[in-house]
């Protein structure tokens, strides 16, 4: 599996594939205000000259020169964020390789998954993210806020140790 991390230029060119691959796979689970986010998404909030951390972030996760997936997070998540993954790649580690470089790129993340979403709250805490609050989403569903930082790694590794002393 390839990931790329797409420039200014990049998302410029590819907007209107992406932004379908993310409708027609996202399974009517992405939020309005998230698709609004990525569609509006200024170019160069994915460049990271002046700052350690860009404020967006489009990664790509490609099998086979095929695209396999799509993450998107702005403003930390805070504006938008979620992660899309063909059908036929799922269980195939492609959602936890995004998510990942998303964390790594942006160096905290926050995202909000319904709590009927199994697959993606499974994979949020799989990646040692922490859900932090619930709260009724747009759709009137249950919602957890989860939250991750780069340094939590530290942290977590603690916490476990402790547990053992």
């Amino acid at each position: 599996m390839e990931l790329q991390l797409l420039t200014p230029e990049q998302w410029v060119s590819e907007k209107k594939r992406l932004l379908e691959f993310a409708v027609r796979f996202g399974e009517k689970r992405l939020t309005v205000a998230a698709l609004h986010a990525l569609r509006m998404l200024d170019p160069f909030m994915l460049d990271a000259k002046d700052a350690a951390h860009p404020r967006a972030v489009v990664v790509l996760a490609r099998r086979g020169g095929r695209l396999a997936g799509l993450a998107f997070a702005a403003d930390g998540g805070e504006r938008g964020c979620f992660i899309v993954v063909h059908p036929e790649a799922r269980s195939g580690g492609v959602g936890s390789a995004l998510l990942r470089a998303m964390i790594d790129r942006l160096g905290k993340l926050t995202c909000n998954v319904a709590t009927d979403n199994v697959p993606s709250m499974a994979l949020c805490f799989r990646l040692g993210l922490t859900a932090v609050s619930m709260h009724t989403g747009p759709t009137g569903k249950p919602t957890l806020r989860f939250e991750r930082r780069i340094n939590d790694d530290a942290a977590c590794t603690r916490n476990i140790d402790a547990l053992y002393e």
